[in-house]
């Protein structure tokens, strides 16, 4: 197994903001309209069994290394075949009994404590997803449980490395298991927050009405479908002086659950993905930049990530 090092640094932009180049696949490079894949898109927990053609592998596996990371992480990107490791027995029924039938897992090898570390992976892994999605694979995310350390020997991992999160990837089967729907069932997996929640316009008062801007409503609307960890969206927009501001909803008792693993930036970075794709697809210019905006009454848990302003 391969693994791929996309890096660089980060570039000084105007007023000497750090600011992160759109530097990504420019135009939709999925052949397929972005909207599509992300309706398409779902969290499959039961695969045919089947492995995947070499050069299906290869692909999803090269795919990663086309991004230009919002936040210019060195992440190490790989594919674990489950058929190459079983006599390690990696996977326990404690970790893995909610999917059957995967054979392969996407995975990202992050240095520890490298601050936007795990939203960049969490762009890099969606965007792979959304990939994925378009080959007509499905795929799951798997983020709080399952064997960091072994799956981490099997790809190598440094000791001054972390393994976040991986996810599962090959052919639907053709009927989903009892389980796979109790659990989609369980964890409301088809429910989304209405725009009035997530995004907001000058103040954290006031909802931004996406529906009235025509251009960036493709754009807000692909970021409110997006998934995330048991399906929280703790992603929050506020538009205000030219830009969209993310900003973390942090829920601390989610922490406090799984303190060791923040699935929450992971989500930001979901979240990122499917913003950039979304406006690149358009056509509609801008790059990331550091530019917290200051809204007056932010809420104490609102933690402030990242900009996308318009150019």
């Amino acid at each position: 197994m391969s693994f791929i090092r996309p890096g660089g640094a980060f570039r000084t932009c105007l007023e000497r903001q750090p600011c992160y180049t759109i530097g990504m696949l420019l135009k939709n490079p999925f052949n397929r309209p972005l909207a599509d894949l992300v309706k398409k898109r779902y969290s499959c927990r039961s695969f045919d069994g089947r492995g995947l053609e070499p050069e299906t592998l290869a692909a999803l596996e090269k795919f990663p290394s086309g991004l230009a990371l919002p936040f210019k992480s060195r992440l190490r990107f790989g594919i674990i075949d489950r058929e190459k490791v079983r006599t390690e027995n990696i996977f326990s029924t404690g970790s893995y009994g909610m999917i059957k039938g995967v054979r392969f897992y996407l995975s990202a090898l992050t240095p520890k404590n490298v601050p936007r570390s795990w939203e960049d992976i969490g762009f890099a892994l969606e965007a792979t997803i959304l990939y994925a999605t378009a080959l007509d694979l499905g795929s799951c995310w798997i983020g709080g449980i399952f064997d960091r350390k072994h799956f981490g020997r099997f790809l190598g991992m440094h000791e001054d490395e972390i393994l976040p999160a991986v996810v599962a990837v090959g052919r639907a089967a053709e009927k989903r298991s009892l389980r796979d729907r109790l659990v989609r069932w369980s964890a409301k997996g088809d429910m989304r927050k209405t725009p009035v929640a997530i995004f907001f316009s000058n103040d954290w008062q006031t909802p931004f009405p996406y529906a009235d801007f025509p251009r960036w409503a493709p754009v807000l609307e692909n970021v409110r479908l997006g998934p995330s960890a048991s399906n929280k969206q703790p992603w929050r927009i506020i538009v205000k002086d030219g830009g969209f501001h993310f900003f973390l909803d942090r829920d601390k008792a989610y922490s406090a659950l799984m303190p060791n693993v923040d699935l929450q930036q992971i989500d930001i970075g979901i979240a990122m993905c499917h913003f950039q794709l979304s406006a690149s697809e358009l056509d509609l210019a801008g790059e990331w930049q550091d530019m917290d905006p200051k809204v007056v009454d932010t809420p104490a848990n609102y933690e402030y990530i990242v900009s996308f302003v318009i150019r």
